[in-house]
């Protein structure tokens, strides 16, 4: 039960929605986790760098298992960073390191560092990690920034490069919207994307949030079965 989210903007919420799904499986009683392969805008702590999405996750559930292959202090493009840092990102060793990980888990959140075309090394687009770890892929999608031509685009390109997709997550979607472009996102989607809305997910203000709220959240607003395309027996449980 692994997937890989994305996104094609840096604020859809992809740890969000990456770490309330890892939650809602931990707590159905699934071991789980959230993998990050790079991480750019590292917190350095000396010694160390900490990962800043990875501690989202913990914050919301310390037993989720979380692991970064690349982690870089640069705020930037994966390619730029690690040109900066010194550091060769190799698809290979991403590919094992996910092998190892996934072997302690019964379900991986697998969460991009950046968009699908977005170079990581010389020949190597951030679209060939789900492709090389063959596992799904879930679109998050925020209809505030993002546009449905955005999304045909994007979608359309994913399935001529040979990606598996799931579906699409809408998150930060308004409660009430006079927008009509906003209101009729999802059906647009569907309609010309030729995906399924996986669910929808309203828009938090703050910066924080407690993990029940989050997980409820993510439990009634998104299809899990849908986004993991199985029957989940534990969901019985709710």
């Amino acid at each position: 039960m692994n997937i890989y989210v994305t996104s094609i903007n840096q604020n859809s919420g992809k740890t969000f929605i990456s770490a309330g799904i890892a939650a809602l499986m931990q707590s159905l009683g699934y071991n789980s986790g959230v993998y990050k392969p790079i991480q750019t805008g590292a917190i350095d702590k000396g010694k160390f760098l900490i990962s800043p999405d990875l501690t989202f996750v913990k914050m919301l559930d310390p037993y989720i298992k979380t692991h970064s292959t690349y982690m870089m202090k640069n705020k930037a493009l994966p390619i730029v960073s690690s040109e900066k840092e010194k550091i060769n990102i190799d698809i290979q060793e991403i590919k094992r390191d996910y092998s190892l990980f996934s072997k302690k888990t019964e379900t991986v959140v697998v969460e991009a560092p950046c968009s699908l075309m977005t170079p990581l090394s010389q020949n190597i687009f951030t679209y060939n990690i789900p492709l090389i770890l063959n596992i799904p892929v879930v679109f998050i999608i925020n209809p505030s920034s993002d546009s449905v031509g955005q999304y045909l685009s994007e979608i359309y390109n994913a399935k001529s490069l040979g990606l598996d997709i799931s579906g699409v997550i809408i998150n930060k979607f308004p409660v009430y919207s006079e927008s009509l472009e906003i209101t009729t996102f999802p059906s647009l989607i569907e309609k010309y994307c030729d995906v399924k809305v996986l669910g929808l997910i309203r828009n938090f203000k703050g910066k924080s949030i407690q993990a029940n709220i989050l997980i409820n959240e993510i439990l009634n607003g998104i299809d899990i079965e849908d986004v993991f395309r199985m029957k989940i027996p534990k969901l019985n449980i709710y």
